[in-house]
């Protein structure tokens, strides 16, 4: 048999993830998903990638991994250079990408392996988990730190998270000023008051926003748009260009009756409590109820049920629609967090000294919404009671426009910034991106934006010259 006649035999099975046993998980607040341990792991599963249209001009084609992936990560050739022993190589596609790619590849929903071509009768190629070996074991790269010689320019971003990290790192490569304002005391956003420690270990995190603080970055904690300065005073203060990236860090809330006396919390300060450790509530033995289907509802149940609660879900439509990954879907059910499927919250109920709890409609799915699933209808007369201690809300995130002038920024119905597509607002010089453009999404989302948006403010500032 020639080489060509040869057919290469690739295992439809992923190379298994190393993860912490459940019954142990479940006691403490240590990492889950330890992804792989050894190199030899990370090469076998490499082997199994089809290296899509390698051979076409991927400005053309691009392989589904890095069209689906918001920063256009190209994942085909961070592979082909691990096979071919690159692995300096492989880090400089990751990092031209991410500027803190270990808490990036934690908390990835990973629309690249979603969209893999080895995922149609098999497995799909476990990237992040190969990304994040490299990163953790390898990265960051030597010139990470080195920066093009000062361009004298000044660029203000309002928000500490993913999107405002991300800008300030690529402009400081640039060679441009970036001072940070953040309006809480600790920096990182949502990565730090959200994201529970056993899927982003707080080590991870502060060892690469300390990084990005060595490029130059400077972050001034404790300064707020609506309490201490407006758009007109940060350009007075000499900056040339301003980024909102505020992040969509408003809670929704149930608009359904008879919530006092009840004990009811926002999953969101629910979880900024636990991660901050303040004024966390006493679950133990504790009935937990949450309402919603994304990874803030099973976050903040994985959360509950390792303070000692007895903790389960309910959710409107089915396990497939659920908007959390189904890693962590996985994971919240492997954790013993039961999920109710098919109810929608009706209203609340109290009876004094008996029982309090929430009164939920059995639904059906019907035809499809806007956001292409489908559309929960509830089923007459046939209603479930369920009891609980504490109820917590996870349905959804808005942005909080306090300390912005509405009739100069153009808005959505859904309060998020306008803006066109260069990512700059209708007030001159002003640009937005991340979850106040897009509404809440996903870590990788914001980074995307806030590449394109250090770049667009290079251009911008170039031609300005």
């Amino acid at each position: 048999m020639t080489k060509k006649e040869q057919k290469i035999v690739r295992s439809k099975v992923a190379i298994e993830r190393h993860y912490l046993p459940a019954e142990e998980r479940i006691k403490n607040f240590e990492e889950v998903n330890l992804g792989y341990l050894e190199l030899e792991e990370v090469i076998k599963e490499c082997e199994r990638c089809y290296q899509c249209f390698t051979k076409s001009d991927p400005q053309i084609k691009p392989p589904p991994c890095m069209k689906y992936c918001p920063t256009h990560c190209n994942s085909r050739d961070i592979i082909r250079n691990v096979l071919d022993g690159k692995i300096e190589e492989a880090l400089k596609i990751i990092y031209k990408h991410y500027p803190f790619p270990r808490s990036v590849e934690r908390v990835c929903p990973g629309y690249c392996q979603l969209h893999c071509t080895a995922g149609i009768n098999g497995d799909p190629i476990q990237i992040p988990m190969i990304k994040r070996f490299l990163v953790d074991n390898y990265g960051p790269l030597e010139d990470y730190f080195k920066c093009n010689p000062d361009l004298d320019k000044k660029v203000a971003i309002l928000g500490s998270g993913p999107l405002g990290l991300t800008v300030a790192f690529y402009l400081r490569k640039y060679g441009i000023k970036a001072t940070i304002f953040e309006k809480h005391e600790i920096i990182g956003g949502m990565l730090t008051t959200e994201i529970p420690e056993f899927r982003l270990p707080k080590s991870v995190l502060n060892t690469e926003i300390e990084n990005l603080k060595h490029c130059g970055i400077e972050i001034i904690t404790n300064k707020s748009i609506d309490k201490d300065f407006g758009i007109d005073q940060i350009f007075e203060l000499g900056f040339h260009i301003i980024v909102i990236g505020i992040g969509a860090q408003k809670a929704k809330s149930l608009k359904i009756p008879g919530k006092d006396p009840l004990i009811i919390m926002q999953a969101l300060k629910f979880l900024r409590s636990h991660n901050l450790n303040e004024n966390i509530p006493y679950l133990n033995n504790k009935k937990v109820v949450i309402i919603g289907g994304g990874s803030t509802a099973t976050d903040a149940a994985r959360v509950a049920k390792r303070l000692g609660a007895d903790v389960s879900i309910l959710y409107r439509r089915e396990k497939e629609h659920m908007p959390a990954g189904k890693a962590e879907i996985q994971d919240t059910e492997n954790e013993g967090i039961n999920i109710e499927f098919l109810v929608n919250p009706k209203e609340f109920y109290c009876i004094d000294e008996e029982s309090q709890g929430i009164v939920c409609q059995r639904v059906e799915l019907g035809d499809k919404d806007v956001s292409g699933r489908p559309t929960p209808v509830p089923i007459e007369d046939i209603e479930i009671k369920v009891e609980a201690d504490y109820i917590i809300e996870a349905i959804g995130q808005e942005i909080d426009l306090s300390g912005f002038d509405t009739h100069r920024f153009k808005t959505t119905k859904s309060n998020t910034f306008i803006v066109n597509e260069k990512f700059f607002t209708s007030v001159p010089k002003v640009l937005a991106g991340g979850d106040c453009v897009l509404g809440s999404k996903s870590v990788v989302d914001a980074v995307a934006h806030g590449k394109i948006i250090a770049d667009q403010i290079y251009d911008f500032l170039q031609e300005k010259n």
